[in-house]
């Protein structure tokens, strides 16, 4: 499968459109490198993102927003409490 970039500028104008005006929290199931996260980082005071460790950014890749945060951990098992995050972002993951 090919991976389509998101040549319009849309994708960020979609998260707004989705995310509600008084967002305090979101939890990114798949982040993976960062390349989403990155684009909607200015529209929450927290993101946490998690992925498979293969999968997260290297110790030297750029670094991510301080709003953001990252962690190791599976999509089927959440290591958070219930009700934690006001949004959940689960995009091309697969």
């Amino acid at each position: 499968m090919a991976i389509r970039s998101d040549i319009a500028g849309a994708e960020k104008s979609y998260l707004r459109d989705m995310l509600a005006a008084d967002i305090d929290s979101v939890l990114e199931i798949g982040c993976g490198d960062g390349r989403l996260t990155r684009k909607y980082a200015d529209l929450s005071p927290r993101i946490v993102g998690i992925d498979l460790p293969a999968t997260l950014p290297r110790s030297d890749a750029k670094p991510l927003p301080e709003t953001v945060s990252l962690a190791a951990a599976s999509g089927v098992h959440l290591p958070f409490p219930a009700s934690r995050f006001d949004h959940v972002i689960f995009s091309l993951s697969f």
